[in-house]
């Protein structure tokens, strides 16, 4: 099984977008949302995004979400610091996905027990387009 990740600038954002994943997981699917900083105001939250990777360390895979690319920039800076730390980062990606639909559709292809990079691929694939 692997865990998904949702980070968002606006914890607001995370825990919404957590609530719509969740109609779409299998009971024992792992999904964290975090968002904002640390006194609530909208950014990102190294500390908090290190706790959340962690916590899902010993999956077999995890999937991030990321809303803007200071989230991106900050996980990937938490992943780097903790593979200098002797963690294995190498099952852990980050989607070029957007944000909900890419958590969603996440939640779906893991709930399938599909791999990490499959998951990503699928996220990945998807084409989003608005709804004329």
């Amino acid at each position: 099984m692997i865990g998904l990740v949702i980070i968002s600038h606006s914890a607001d954002v995370a825990e919404g977008t957590l609530e719509l994943a969740k109609q779409m997981a299998s009971p024992e699917q792992k999904i964290l949302a975090l968002g904002g900083t640390a006194d609530g105001d909208l950014g990102n939250n190294p500390p908090q995004i290190r706790q959340a990777l962690l916590e899902l360390y010993p999956l077999e895979g995890v999937l991030i979400f990321a809303d803007l690319g200071s989230s991106v920039l900050a996980t990937e800076m938490v992943m780097e610091m903790l593979s200098d730390d002797g963690y294995d980062m190498s099952k852990y990606h980050i989607a070029n996905a957007p944000l909900v639909e890419g958590a969603v559709i996440g939640t779906v292809e893991a709930s399938l027990h599909n791999d990490v990079l499959e998951v990503k691929k699928a996220v990945e694939s998807m084409s989003f387009n608005k709804i004329n």
